[in-house]
């Protein structure tokens, strides 16, 4: 189809079996469905005739101006019929055959993909054939469109099969509801080092989808084959807009070769020869419609937040201070095609050991089954659910702000998200907010994850997330916008909204038109502080009016002044085992501990983001010397705690904690009995499964102990944790410091300086 033309040329073959030579015409009617209001357009008559076997017909059909354009927004599909009607030799022959396309026109102009003249956006995911129940995809129509319409819910309108091409189900559906499908060889990895000549791209191409019977074939005519055959059978889908020749391969002559010719023999789609291809040295493909990819160069700022390739340079969840500035136009500067973000996210959440009995296919949860039991020996099985609760929020955090980078980049393609399903290799990669069922684990409603993965969001860019009583809050607004038209005469609105949801502050801006494909920007606005009653966690709120697109953002505010002076009776010492702190216990007193860092032996790194580690991640970094991440999942906290009562949070990770987290050592409490509990609990992975502590108290004798390892006093700079010095300052001096459990004080030697 040519959707700016309004017209399709139609390839028709003629199958001739008489030996004589044909004359007739074929009637062409179509009509449009999946549309509100179907219309037959008009019918046209084109003549043929041949005297072969199969004779190829070609003809433009042209069905009327007002016929509807296929997109995300409308898929409205068109049912060609034709009507042969034809004589060879003195025999009459007739013969019908139906069609379904959609009038679409998938393209790109300089950096920017399109439909139909108009920006896209890809909000993407990596389908990894995560079929538990069956171990194979699903062929039949319904259950896709149930599959896919769970994608819409969550704001996806694209999806990259990883190294495997869907079944016509699939693209049935996608056409149905609107969704942008890119499929790909069922290629595993290239040769990286292969002379050109070699064709060594395809050396591990699965071939057990094709049977053929010719073995001097060579894999280079294989994927000829391969890849004609899926344009043949899936072209005429217009949800089929990308195909590609396979996850993170080298480069050999026979991809540009490959994905010329498919250009040359189907038009329709784009083309690129891999995802993510190159990766250890990136560039771009001469000839590639569109660019896959983690970063453009080596040494290049990454185009994602995450750090889950350990080589990624300055990964900025974790490298830089929490604020909502950072986006990746300078990593896509100078990039001639259309860029798109290769597996954003991979933010790990906890197991959730309640989906073990659904595994009543051809799969079983051992894995889950080993991790429960590791979990148990470490004596925590009791917190499995909160530590998927606690997990779950941090990492769908992260993913939120790795799309909102993402979204706040001009010019940026899209993503593929890695992923909002859980997926079962990798050493299990729980990275979804779906399970391996593609059910909602209760992490975050489809609703609230749609406000920042969506076709318009609001965008709040400001320099932090923690302020004090003498500052203003100043942000900059701004609307990245990927529906369907311009958005005029909108009106942006800003509230600002305290803990218990009063609006203390808002405003409205001067009604704007909103550019389709932009990222629009509205306006500044300015809020002072002095009047807010710190300590508190406010809530932005940006909204177009008349519309459902919004988006809540927190901020954290706290005095400009905190009183960190220590309360009568309570030591605080960097030294467990000192002479004074010992003694200082053996009375009768309250200590709280603030060890240096540095000394504390049996401890893991600290870290923000709940990033995903896979045992081939691990085993490669140590091979190159270079260190792994934490490998932690945010932390677990009671927010009623006392000890926590001047210090305003929920019971996960959120940016507050960021530099406190990230100047931390969590501590190993594995000895301790079952029963112990660090009132800030960090979660490990489900592979090591220890018992780690940021805050944590314990009887000593008579005494009391208050253990914090983060470093609070070199931190004194940020309000955060003045704050929390505050707070723990507070509790230790008051009754409610009454410590339940004693550790015994040889472990206790253990553990601190």
């Amino acid at each position: 189809p040519n959707a700016a033309k309004k017209e399709a040329r139609v390839r028709a073959v003629i199958g001739n079996i008489t030996g004589k030579a044909f004359a007739g015409q074929v009637t062409v009617t179509c009509q449009s469905i999946n549309v509100d209001s179907p219309t037959a357009f008009k019918t046209q008559t084109f003549d043929v005739k041949g005297d072969v076997e199969e004779t190829l017909c070609e003809f433009t059909y042209q069905p009327s101006e007002e016929v509807p354009l296929w997109s995300e927004f409308q898929p409205a599909m068109l049912r060609m019929s034709l009507e042969l009607n034809t004589k060879a030799g003195d025999q009459e022959f007739s013969d019908q055959r139906a069609v379904n396309f959609g009038m679409r026109d998938f393209t790109r102009k300089r950096n920017q993909l399109l439909i139909n003249g108009s920006a896209v956006f890809l909000r993407g995911r990596t389908d990894s054939a995560n079929y538990p129940l069956t171990g194979y995809a699903p062929m039949d129509k319904a259950e896709w469109l149930r599959l896919l319409t769970i994608h819409k819910d969550w704001g996806i309108n694209h999806v990259r099969f990883h190294s495997w091409c869907p079944p016509e189900a699939a693209f049935e559906a996608a056409d149905e509801l609107g969704i942008y499908l890119q499929a790909e060889f069922p290629n595993k990895r290239s040769a990286f080092k292969a002379p050109e000549n070699e064709e060594a791209a395809y050396h591990n191409i699965d071939r057990l989808d094709v049977q053929s019977t010719d073995t001097k074939a060579s894999l280079y005519e294989y994927a000829q084959r391969e890849g004609e055959l899926i344009l043949r059978q899936f072209g005429n889908h217009p949800s089929f807009v990308m195909f590609t020749l396979g996850n993170e391969l080298g480069r050999t002559q026979g991809m540009f070769d490959l994905v010329a010719q498919f250009r040359e023999t189907d038009p329709r789609h784009l083309y690129a020869q891999g995802a993510n291809n190159m990766h250890w040295n990136p560039s771009l493909a001469e000839g590639d419609d569109f660019w896959v990819t983690g970063k453009v160069e080596k040494d290049a700022l990454p185009l994602r937040g995450s750090f889950c390739v350990f080589d990624f340079a300055n990964p900025p969840l974790e490298t830089f201070a929490s604020h909502t500035m950072i986006d990746f136009s300078e990593s896509i500067q100078g990039v001639p095609v259309p860029l798109i973000g290769h597996e954003t996210g991979q933010y790990q959440v906890s197991p959730d050991y309640r989906d073990i009995p659904k595994f009543t296919g051809v799969t079983r949860a051992r894995n889950y089954e080993v991790f429960r039991e590791r979990l148990k020996d470490a004596g925590m099985l009791d917190q499995a659910h909160d530590f998927v609760m606690a997990s779950g929020a941090l990492s769908a955090l992260c993913y939120r702000e790795d799309i909102e980078m993402a979204l706040r980049t001009p010019g940026l393609g899209g993503i593929q998200l890695l992923d909002i399903q859980d997926f079962p290799g990798q050493g299990t990669a729980l990275v979804g907010m779906l399970n391996d069922f593609m059910e909602s684990k209760g992490i975050i409603e489809p609703e609230a994850w749609r406000q920042f993965c969506s076709e318009t969001v609001p965008l709040l860019r400001m320099k932090k997330y923690t302020w004090t009583t003498d500052e203003t809050f100043m942000a900059r607004v701004q609307v990245a916008h990927y529906g369907p038209a311009d958005i005029k005469d909108a009106q942006v609105r800003w509230t600002v909204t305290d803990s218990k949801e009063k609006k203390i502050a808002g405003g409205a801006f001067d009604q704007v038109t909103i550019p389709q494909g932009s990222v629009f920007d509205v306006d500044m606005f300015a809020m002072p502080l002095n009047r807010v009653a710190a300590p508190q966690k406010l809530t932005v709120t940006l909204a177009i009016e008349g519309t459902q697109y919004r988006n809540d953002y927190n901020i954290w505010v706290y005095g400009s002044k905190v009183d960190t002076r220590t309360p009568r009776g309570v030591m605080v010492t960097r030294s467990f085992q000192s002479d004074e702190t010992q003694k200082h216990l053996a009375g009768g007193g309250k200590v709280l501990l603030l060890p240096k860092l540095e000394s504390l032996p049996h401890t893991v790194p600290g870290g923000f983001q709940c990033e995903f580690w896979s045992p081939m991640f691990a085993i490669n970094a140590k091979k190159r010397g270079v260190a792994p991440p934490p490998g932690t999942l945010g932390f677990l906290c009671d927010p009623a705690s006392p000890a926590l009562a001047k210090f305003p949070t929920e019971f996960h990770s959120n940016w507050q904690w960021w530099h406190l987290v990230k100047h931390s050592r969590p501590i190993k409490f594995d000895d301790t009995p079952d029963d112990y509990r660090p009132l800030v609990q960090v979660i490990d992975n489900f592979v090591r499964n220890n018992k780690l502590g940021l805050i944590a108290e314990t009887k000593v004798g008579e005494g009391k102990l208050l253990i914090c390892s983060i470093d609070l006093l070199g931190l004194q700079d940020k309000p955060e944790a003045r704050q929390l010095l505050h707070s723990l300052l507070q509790y230790a001096g008051s009754r409610k410091f009454a410590p339940k459990a004693e550790i015994d004080v040889d472990l206790l030697k253990k553990l601190l300086p």
